[in-house]
């Protein structure tokens, strides 16, 4: 016998076998009236509810249906309500600016376009044939009671469009069918040991990478979510204490935070010796490893993956054979990328690029397919990263080929900042490149070249760069230099350019 892997078969169980316990408590402080705490028998009708007010809205089934929103009950709603009742979500990173978020509306066809009451003064304009705010004016969406229009499950069926920003000023729809993201998030939950006694902080924004499966393998186990909004380390250790808070997931900018808040923390940490943190994004300096087992007394997990994996590829985890050692020695050992995930396949190509197989890589690149033949040529997903395979198939990156910057978890195309900086006149060339940073992994520099006799500050570059990027994109920092190192053809040598920045650490990339 053979049925198809769908989404809903994490609702339905959860339903099923844990109706009535919380499944989820909601921000309370938050633009839109918080939903509060529902069951998973309210957080299914929820889901069913809001599928059926699609159909009444004339959205057949493989529609595209957009949400840009931080983390809230009704984004958890949204990615069940839709792909689990054969619709596609595409769950949109709100940091981006208003012409970044409707490209993604426009080249993903969607029908239907959900936003946050902050973001509606400057996206109402956005051409869209449905258009609501998050809370009352939409709320008939969440609370319906009525039963959807029966659809046929296939599993390889496209589930959501994840939208990522690349190496070019336009981003690539990376559609994940049901079975990667059903697939990611059973092997990505029982790899970190997912429970029905878990309790899931979503400090990890929901968008990203479809909050990289936890949604579904916490709901799908019977373990309770708790909606965190914005990050902030001081309201996270307070919802651990709360909630008794078992996992939460983010980027290393989230452990720093934590950190930060912890030292002035009166009596124990909560969370000691029961809390899991699993980081991706870039791996923190080790010094800062160390620090969340001796300081704040949780286990460090790192995970490594990208949009395109859905994003599970490979995990380092403390080991037994580790016990012996101080947490010094393990934080050094945990921060490689780790060993491939349960059914992923690793190589490296003949100039040391990451090449990766496995149930969890993307179907295709929406409407655009020779992207599409490029990433996966020969049979093998081509990450961008170069990479080392030690002992056991121990990951690490040693440098980034797509030149995407990854800061606090948000991927920055070093191009598109270029591009915009090459705009201003007095600019002459460009090269931008990451740089670390103990927040946030690594931050975005810029190097120029002013054009003759131009002068120029910093300051104002970086404005002029706000002006024209989301603001996570920006240069922090700007250097002026007199020339940028090349090739004999003219191509700028990023990894010399880094080199100054990154000469005490064992890696090019963070």
């Amino acid at each position: 016998m053979e049925i198809p892997l769908t989404l809903i078969d994490y609702l339905n169980r959860a339903e099923l076998v844990y109706g009535d316990q919380i499944a989820v408590i909601d921000e309370p402080e938050q633009p839109a009236d918080p939903l509060n705490e529902l069951t998973y028998k309210e957080l299914a009708q929820s889901a069913r509810g809001f599928a059926a007010e699609l159909d009444e809205l004339g959205v057949e089934s493989g529609a595209r249906v957009a949400i840009v929103s931080q983390n809230a009950a009704r984004m958890l709603i949204f990615l069940f309500g839709t792909s689990a009742f054969g619709r596609i979500g595409v769950p949109i990173n709100f940091r981006l600016n208003k012409e970044e978020i409707s490209y993604i509306v426009e080249h993903s066809g969607a029908d239907v376009l959900l936003v946050d009451p902050e973001l509606e003064e400057d996206l109402s304009s956005i051409d869209v044939k449905h258009f609501f705010v998050l809370g009352k004016e939409s709320d008939y969406l969440f609370e319906s009671d009525k039963t959807p229009k029966p659809f046929t499950p296939d599993e390889n069926a496209t589930a959501t469009i994840n939208y990522t920003s690349g190496t070019t000023a336009r981003p690539k729809g990376v559609e994940m069918t049901h079975r990667n993201l059903w697939l990611n998030a059973a092997i990505f939950g029982w790899q970190t040991g997912v429970t029905h006694r878990e309790v899931y902080l979503h400090t990890l924004p929901m968008f990203h990478c479809n909050g990289w499966g936890m949604p579904y393998s916490v709901t799908g186990m019977g373990g309770q979510h708790i909606v965190l909004r914005k990050v902030d380390g001081l309201e996270i250790l307070k919802r651990i204490q709360k909630h008794g808070v078992t996992l939460l997931c983010g980027a290393p900018a989230v452990i720093a935070a934590i950190l930060d808040a912890a030292i002035d923390w009166e009596g124990e940490i909560p969370g000691k010796e029961k809390m899991r943190i699993v980081v991706a994004g870039a791996p923190p300096p080790t010094k800062t490893i160390e620090r969340v087992e001796t300081e704040l007394g949780w286990e460090f997990i790192q995970i490594y993956g990208l949009t395109e994996t859905a994003p599970f590829v490979t995990m380092n985890r403390t080991r037994p054979e580790w016990d012996d050692k101080t947490a010094k020695e393990r934080a050094v050992l945990l921060s490689s990328a780790g060993s491939p995930a349960l059914g992923i396949n690793l190589m490296t190509s003949p100039d040391g690029e990451l090449l990766v197989q496995g149930n969890h890589v993307l179907k295709s690149y929406w409407k655009q397919p020779e992207a599409t033949d490029e990433a996966l040529a020969g049979g093998w997903f081509h990450t961008g990263d170069g990479a080392t395979l030690g002992k056991d198939q121990y990951v690490t990156i040693t440098d980034r080929k797509k030149d995407v910057i990854i800061s606090g978890g948000e991927n920055i195309s070093s191009i598109e900042v270029e591009d915009v900086l090459f705009s201003h006149p007095s600019v002459s060339e460009v090269a931008v490149i990451g740089v670390p940073d103990d927040k946030w992994g690594e931050t975005v520099k810029a190097l120029v070249v002013l054009t003759e006799n131009d002068v120029i500050d910093e300051e104002t570059l970086i404005s002029y760069c706000r002006e024209n990027l989301a603001h996570y994109k920006c240069p922090t920092s700007i250097d002026f230099v007199e020339e940028l190192a090349r090739t004999t053809t003219g191509k700028l040598q990023k990894f010399k350019l880094r080199e100054p920045y990154w000469k005490d650490m064992n890696r090019q990339v963070n």
